[in-house]
């Protein structure tokens, strides 16, 4: 089952609890090593770490998991 499938079964509420999560869990990652931790980004390295460190993310679609990374980028780095 795709990120797009599990995506679909879960409620509106459930991707955003999700969402949350995700944001969170990324928070302290992200303010420990700054710019450095989106240097490596792809889609499938994403999706590879997070299989091991935060596997309840892959239930997002690309398209959210990009927003979270794009928000946490916005939030918890330094400009």
């Amino acid at each position: 089952m795709n990120s797009l499938q599990f995506s679909m079964a879960l409620s509106y509420e459930q991707r955003i609890r999700v969402r949350h999560r995700l944001l969170e869990f990324l928070k302290f990652r992200v303010l420990a090593s700054q710019q450095t931790f989106f240097e490596v980004d792809t889609l499938s390295n994403r999706q590879q770490w997070l299989s091991t460190m935060f596997p309840e993310a892959l239930q997002l679609s690309e398209k959210e998991l990009d927003q979270v990374w794009s928000q946490a980028r916005w939030l918890y780095t330094e400009f």
